[in-house]
């Protein structure tokens, strides 16, 4: 990672822009320093894009497709993909297709499992074979083991103890003779239950798997009904699990760490519905990504509103990967498309892809259906399309002014360089940008750098991911390099995503 990368800092939070300080002057006059005025935090919509994926082959027709995992690997994006016949409750696969642009894929013909009479297809599991609901690269693991992936299993227990031998019809033949011998239902929860776990496989090349003998974790009676993810953190060095939570009947996202793959402690719940959301709403999915190139952690998870039965991506983002914020309460990915039909629920996948390009991209799956409970035995219908969310680089959220704003940010370390803005500004709007000593405590006047000042900065206006900031012709700031300085930024009908200083 170059300087310049290091040091630019996407506005995503308050943290970073200062908060100002007031004082009571010895005559009574009261004033705050560098107050921030007129500016909110706003998350950018996606830009959608056509259908990336479209169904071309047998097992794929009459079929709900989901994304697993989409990894931008070598230049090569590599697709990881759920397909659930809708016509045969047994028939569900993980698929694996590979592509130079994310648009048409290539479906090599593996010979792993036996579709109709045939292995000559994609196919890398069939049912419970392997657990494939997440894929992630292990770069510190032996080469058997480079690529891992967890899914959830359900294991049925007799008076408190493990029974290998039960399956599913058994089951539901045993709860139906403890019910016919007016056995409660409480008694019925202590005699037989379903316990979840997180199960494991691993693989030297994502393609041809080996799961792993136990269960990496035992979640207990609660539910793993959405998508679960397992991930290798290269800040903390360990495995992380984001995994489907739930409190008093509402969905959570919950998290589990561990230096063992193999093995987890019980996960502690991170991110909720919080006061400021709506009544009804919960949270389907957390989507966990690394943000591009910093140390940083975004979700994108997906907002399930229970009255109008709909659920949409919102953006939720960590700088520890323990504590969680969400900028606005707004969705990030709507129900909007481009054929004139909202969908009716929209899950976002694992990964954000960042293109050299400077655009960025976040695989969806988008359904035209609502949430509406179905009576049982019915099925959604096939209705899944897969596409692009899309945005440009560092442009996730951005400081917004929608007449005059003003910031001030906290100091930092001068580097020298250039300073680039990543910005865009509506018609007759403008950014200033100041240098200024770092405010301090007690406060007092804060004064401009000698010849950064407002009076010499030159406006910026338009739309620009990497803008040299100027002031009087030049945009030259060797002479202060190491100094600790701040930055004032003057908004006008603009919008700032980023800033390197």
């Amino acid at each position: 990672m170059d300087d310049l990368k290091a040091a630019t800092r996407p506005f995503l939070d308050w943290y970073g822009i200062f908060a100002s300080h007031r004082k009571e002057e010895s005559d009574g006059r009261i004033w705050s320093q560098e107050p921030p005025t007129g500016v909110r935090l706003s998350v950018e919509p996606a830009k959608k894009s056509a259908v990336l994926f479209h169904r071309e082959r047998p097992w794929e027709q009459n079929a709900n497709l989901h994304i697993n995992t989409m990894l931008y690997d070598r230049g090569r994006y590599r697709l990881w993909y759920g397909v659930a016949k809708v016509d045969d409750v047994a028939g569900t696969y993980v698929c694996y297709a590979e592509s130079d642009d994310g648009f048409e894929w290539e479906r090599p013909e593996l010979g792993l499992v036996d579709y109709e009479g045939n292995s000559r297809n994609n196919i890398i599991s069939a049912g419970r074979d392997h657990f494939l609901g997440s894929v992630f690269i292990d770069p510190n693991a032996p080469e058997a083991e480079r690529y891992k992936a967890i899914g959830p299993v359900g294991r049925y227990y007799r008076d408190g103890v493990l029974d290998l031998d039960m399956d599913k019809q058994k089951f539901k033949e045993l709860l139906v003779a403890l019910d016919l011998g007016g056995v409660s239902a409480a008694e019925q929860r202590r005699k037989i239950e379903i316990r979840q776990a997180v199960s494991a496989s691993v693989s030297p090349d994502g393609i041809h798997w080996t799961n792993v003998e136990e269960p990496i974790l035992d979640v207990g009676n609660t539910a793993l009904d959405t998508h679960n993810l397992a991930v290798w953190d290269p800040y903390e060095e360990r495995y992380v699990l984001y995994l489907r939570g739930h409190l008093e009947r509402r969905r959570l996202v919950r998290r589990a760490d561990s230096a063992d793959f193999r093995s987890f402690p019980q996960a502690r719940r991170c991110l909720m519905a919080d006061p400021g959301d709506l009544a009804d709403d919960d949270i389907y999915n957390s989507c966990y990504t690394p943000y591009p190139g910093r140390q940083l952690y975004l979700m994108f998870p997906s907002f399930y509103h229970r009255i109008p039965s709909t659920v949409d991506v919102q953006l939720a983002i960590s700088h520890d990967s323990h504590t969680w914020l969400r900028p606005e309460r707004k969705p990030i990915i709507d129900l909007s498309n481009d054929l004139g039909e909202d969908y009716g629920c929209i899950y976002a996948s694992p990964n954000l892809v960042a293109l050299d390009s400077g655009d960025w991209r976040l695989p969806f799956s988008g359904h035209y259906r609502l949430h509406d409970f179905l009576e049982r035995g019915a099925s959604y219908p096939m209705d899944t399309e897969l596409r692009w969310a899309e945005w440009k680089e560092d442009r996730l959220v951005g400081l917004e002014a929608e007449g005059e704003g003003f910031v001030a940010l906290v100091e930092k370390t001068c580097l020298g360089q250039e300073m680039r803005l990543n910005y865009r500004t509506e018609p007759g709007g403008s950014v200033k940008v100041e240098l200024i000593q770092p405010p301090g405590t007690p406060p007092k006047e804060v004064k401009a750098v000698d010849g950064f000042s407002l009076a010499e900065a030159e406006p910026l206006a338009g739309d620009e991911l990497s803008a040299v900031v100027r002031w009087n012709g030049s945009g030259d700031l060797s002479a202060l390099a190491g100094e600790l300085l701040s930055v004032r930024l003057h908004l006008n009908k603009a919008k700032v995503f980023s800033i390197a200083l």
